[in-house]
């Protein structure tokens, strides 16, 4: 695995190896996740947010739990680690609260003496929001990560909303959160192929001159010329099924999604096409030049 530091030596060794136009170079040192093999059992809910409008916690999801349980009703093991400024206990009977209208258990890893041992025996996971560092940084120290990758693939449910779904990404690069921790690898599960921005609001602040989203993403793009992203706005949802099956779900009234593309020449505008609810993709195609 890469640390940050590492990869600043490896970074330096093949800086040889870059290909630049007026001094800036435009490719890096990526260590893959390596190949998987998944059921196609497996069912992946990515969720933007916690909240739509002005809902109470969770509690426009019916419709999306519906879409990755079924008529089936879980003990559902909860990853807490994003939370930094309160403690799980809260965070827990928070999440027990609200998982109630669908008829689920919800129990805490933190609960565990061994979190190895909560994961292999978990029916499905749900994986929190707040600090995506944080939540990294935790799932490696409490050596999770590779066995809810395996677990989930092999077709436990799995559902996490923010920063629990910013890491079914590949990494946790396009998270909108301060590195307040280090993670030994910005790897995270790698669930669909891509990634994802979640709480995605376009535009900045009127008055501020503070940089916008997608200002960070042109740059994302920029530095990442292999990679395109997807915006998710509050409220909507991507649910994986099998290997390379994506529909998009949300509210009815949900924006459509937005999937910002590299431009059509070197350092061009990023380009930026929607994606409405209710749309079904190959994870595939979200790549330069592909189609939906």
């Amino acid at each position: 695995m890469l640390t940050r530091r590492s990869l600043f030596r490896t970074a330096t060794v093949g800086a040889l190896s870059l290909t630049s136009i007026a001094g800036v170079a435009e490719a890096k040192v990526k260590n893959p996740l390596p190949a998987a093999k998944v059921s196609e059992k497996r069912r992946v809910l990515m969720q933007s947010s916690s909240r739509y409008h002005n809902s109470g916690y969770l509690d426009f999801c019916d419709e999306q739990y519906e879409r990755l349980y079924g008529a089936e009703k879980h003990e559902i093991l909860f990853i807490p680690y994003a939370r930094v400024s309160s403690s799980y206990d809260g965070y827990e009977k928070q999440v027990q609260d609200a998982f109630k209208r669908y008829g689920h258990k919800i129990v805490s890893i933190h609960r565990f003496d061994n979190p190895v041992e909560a994961v292999k025996k978990a029916e499905a996971i749900a994986v929190g929001g707040g600090n995506t560092w944080a939540l990294t940084t935790r799932m490696y120290e409490a050596g999770i990560i590779d066995l809810i990758r395996d677990r989930v693939n092999a077709g436990m449910p799995y559902v996490g909303w923010s920063a629990g779904g910013n890491v079914a990404c590949p990494t946790l690069r396009t998270t909108n959160d301060m590195p307040i921790a280090e993670p030994p690898s910005f790897n995270t599960f790698g669930f669909c192929p891509f990634q994802t921005n979640p709480h995605f609001i376009s535009g900045g602040t009127a008055g501020l001159n503070n940089e916008t989203r997608e200002d960070r993403l042109e740059e994302f793009l920029a530095y990442n010329r292999d990679e395109e992203v997807i915006g998710l706005p509050e409220g909507t949802a991507l649910f994986i099924t099998g290997e390379f099956n994506c529909e998009v779900l949300g509210p009815k009234d949900a924006e459509p999604l937005y999937w910002f593309r590299q431009p059509e020449k070197k350092f061009g505008k990023m380009k930026l096409e929607r994606i409405a609810l209710g749309t079904k993709f190959d994870v595939r195609n979200v790549v330069p030049g592909g189609k939906l």
